[in-house]
C-alpha cells in the first residue's frame, strides 16, 4: 500500500509541531478546569481564596475545614473532569474519519484527563495531595488506599487500551493509510515527539514552581504512550483512501496556543482575590 505523505523531514516537524500544539493547549484545559473548579466550590463554603497560575491559597483556620469541604474542593474536579474525558473521546469518535487536525486535540484532552483522575489515585495516596487530602479526611486505612491506588493502575491501562485506535485512525489527517513503512514515523512525530516537547513547554511553564502533578504524572503519561504506540505498532495495516494529503503547519491552532499560554502565564503571575 502506497502513501500520498513522504516520509521527508519537513513533514515530520510540521505533524510533530501540530500534535505538540494540541498537546499543551488540551492540558492546559485540563490543569485550569480543576484548578478553577476548586476556587468556585471553596466560595460555596465561604472560604476566601487568593490564586495565580499555578496556586490556590486558602485563607481560613484549620478549623473551618470540614469534610463535607475537602470533599467537594478536592473530589469535584477529578470527577468532572472524567465525565469530560469521556465526552471527549465520544466526540472524537464521531469524527475520527475526517482529516481536520484539530481533532487530535480531544484524545489528547482525553489522555490528560484520565491521566489526571487515574494517576491522581496513585499520586495522591502517595503524596497525600489533591485527592489524597480527600483519603486522609475520611480516614481510609491502608486496605482501602491500596485498593484505591490499583483502580488508579488499573484506570491508567484501560484508558491506554481505549485510546489505542483512535490515535492511529488520527493518521487520515496526514496518510492514506498505516503500515510498515510509515508506522514508526507516524509513532514518532504524532506521539512520541509531541510528548516530549510538550512535557518540556509545560513545565517550562510552571517552572519554578511545579506541583508533584506536573512533577510526577509525565512519568506515568510516558507509560501510556509507550503502551498505546506499542499496541499501535502491531496492528494489522489500516488503509483510509486515496485521496491526496497535504501536511503543513496550522498556523491558527499554533498562534492561539500561543496567546493562550502567554496571557495565562502572564497574566496570572501576580495573585488576585477571588472570595465570596
Amino acid at each position: 500500500m502506497e502513501t500520498s505523505t513522504k516520509l521527508s523531514t519537513k513533514n515530520f516537524w510540521a505533524i510533530a509541531i501540530n500534535s505538540t500544539v494540541t498537546f499543551v493547549l488540551s492540558y492546559l484545559f485540563v490543569y485550569y478546569i480543576n484548578h478553577f473548579l476548586k476556587i468556585m466550590m471553596a466560595a460555596v463554603f465561604g472560604y476566601p481564596t487568593n490564586f495565580t497560575y499555578n496556586k490556590i491559597n486558602y485563607f481560613i483556620e484549620s478549623y473551618r475545614w470540614t469534610m463535607d469541604a475537602v470533599t467537594l474542593i478536592y473530589l469535584s474536579g477529578p470527577i468532572l473532569l472524567f465525565v469530560l474525558g469521556i465526552l471527549s473521546l465520544v466526540y472524537y469518535a464521531s469524527m475520527s474519519d475526517e482529516e481536520g487536525r484539530i481533532k487530535v486535540f480531544f484524545i489528547w484532552f482525553t489522555l490528560h484527563a484520565f491521566n489526571f483522575v487515574f494517576s491522581s489515585l496513585m499520586i495522591g495516596n502517595i503524596f497525600t495531595f489533591g485527592v489524597g487530602h480527600v483519603f486522609n479526611w475520611l480516614y481510609l486505612n491502608d486496605t482501602m488506599k491500596m485498593i484505591i491506588a490499583l483502580i488508579g493502575f488499573f484506570g491508567l491501562l484501560l484508558s491506554a487500551i481505549l485510546v489505542t485506535k483512535p490515535i492511529a485512525s488520527s493518521a487520515v489527517s496526514y496518510f492514506n493509510g498505516l503500515d510498515e513503512s510509515n508506522t514508526p514515523f507516524f509513532i514518532t512525530s504524532q506521539i512520541i515527539v509531541p510528548f516530549i516537547l510538550g512535557s518540556l513547554i509545560i513545565l517550562l511553564y510552571f517552572y519554578p514552581f511545579a506541583s508533584y502533578q506536573d512533577e510526577y504524572s509525565w512519568i506515568v503519561l510516558g507509560v501510556l504512550l509507550l503502551i498505546v504506540s506499542g499496541r499501535i505498532n502491531s496492528m494489522e495495516p489500516v488503509h483510509f483512501d486515496m485521496e491526496e494529503r497535504s501536511v503543513g503547519v496550522s498556523w491558527v491552532t499554533l498562534i492561539f496556543t500561543i496567546i493562550v499560554v502567554l496571557g495565562i502565564r502572564f497574566g496570572l503571575v501576580t495573585a488576585r482575590s477571588f472570595s465570596f
